[in-house]
């Protein structure tokens, strides 16, 4: 193991701006190529610790309870890895073609789980299965390998039963405000869902600097917001739902540090809340020294339908460079925000989708910075 840390040490003190991109390349497909070499040997070393019952000398449970602890893994890999080494057994022939590098570690967890879903059928289909997929992609496997399942095992994990008791989906908020969404969908609603997606995201745009995963988020963004300005969206306590803001001047100015949160109490930052309020519906609310509600003012939209109607069709889409999203996937603009004294004007307004809007408030709150 020291020589192996001796030739990885030497490989990391290559400074990788004084190789090629070709020798670049073969690193990253020659590490690769180590890395499932040690996980081969993960594998079976696991497997010994586990015959041996190694765990129970060693003070731990089990094998997965080991790992997690001793290798610092978290349970899905640790309970991933003893999956393996009981596949040296359970899948002896798809195991050695990864030992041997015949199959990529991608391939062989399909084949394991083959191993595990259909024990009866598999040993007699083995040899077979791994010369069919070994020339495959890993798409490809996955397809053969849930094509024959189903030719042996019946529908399986497809069974409309299934798919509806582990159908869900979740929103859950980190510490720093963003969302993460974790969930399973059933095919229909899967093939749904992506077909809504890509008819909102046509082709990018040689200088659209968004990878496919933040194109996909930003057309989830659009069509919710969409949907709650202009669907037929139910009414909950006298109003259509929407993103309230709590705020005050200084933020609304561009000074963080007083009001700018959401009534779920997250902190937005105040480049985002200029934003919104670029093309929002304002409220008054004054409040006395112990924060009692002395007066609501009423609810007035910042920029009107009329100004709204002239604005799109002056501008008939968004004046990003090169950008020709649709209006009603548009915000309003302010060249001038109406905080700082600017006017709520035809004139003074533009057409920007989500995208082009908050890379404008951003390039706007570098430049109030560098000014202070």
């Amino acid at each position: 193991m020291s020589e192996l840390r001796s030739v990885l040490d030497q490989m990391a003190a290559v400074a990788d701006e004084s190789l090629t991109t070709g020798e670049l390349a073969a690193d990253v497909v020659e590490l690769s190529n180590v890395c499932q070499m040690a996980e081969v040997l993960m594998a079976r070393k696991t497997k010994q610790i586990s015959d041996r019952r190694g765990h129970i000398e060693l003070g731990y449970p089990s094998p997965t309870s080991f790992l997690m602890d001793q290798c610092r893994m978290s349970a899905g890999h640790a309970k991933q890895v003893v999956s393996r080494a009981n596949a040296s057994e359970a899948a002896s022939v798809a195991f050695a073609a990864w030992a041997d590098g015949r199959l990529s570690t991608d391939q062989t967890r399909h084949l394991f789980h083959l191993a595990e879903a259909v024990p009866d059928a598999f040993p007699a289909a083995e040899e077979r299965l791994v010369a069919i997929i070994e020339p495959l992609s890993v798409r490809e496997t996955a397809k053969v390998s849930e094509y024959w399942r189903q030719s042996v095992d019946g529908p399986g994990d497809l069974d409309p039963e299934i798919e509806l008791a582990r159908r869900g989906l979740s929103v859950s908020k980190t510490m720093g405000g963003m969302g993460r969404v974790d969930g399973w969908l059933t095919p229909t609603a899967r093939e749904a869902f992506e077909s809504l997606l890509d008819a909102f995201m046509p082709p990018p745009r040689p200088d659209d600097p968004r990878t496919p995963r933040q194109r996909r988020h930003d057309a989830l963004e659009d069509l919710s917001r969409a949907w709650l300005d202009h669907g037929d969206t139910p009414v909950v306590g006298g109003e259509k739902p929407h993103i309230s803001v709590l705020t005050d001047i200084p933020a609304l100015q561009g000074i963080a540090g007083g009001l700018h949160e959401t009534l779920n109490g997250d902190i937005i930052a105040v480049d985002t809340l200029r934003m919104l309020a670029c093309d929002c519906s304002v409220s008054r609310i004054v409040l006395g020294p112990d924060s009692e509600v002395l007066d609501i003012g009423r609810k007035t939209r910042v920029w009107t339908a009329a100004q709204r109607r002239a604005i799109i069709a002056r501008d008939r889409h968004c004046q990003g460079e090169g950008c020709e999203v649709r209006p009603e996937w548009c915000d309003i603009h302010h060249i001038d925000h109406w905080a700082d004294g600017g006017h709520t004007s035809v004139e003074k307004g533009k057409l920007y989708c989500r995208f082009h809007h908050t890379s404008e408030h951003i390039e706007d709150g570098r430049r109030r910075r560098l000014r202070t």
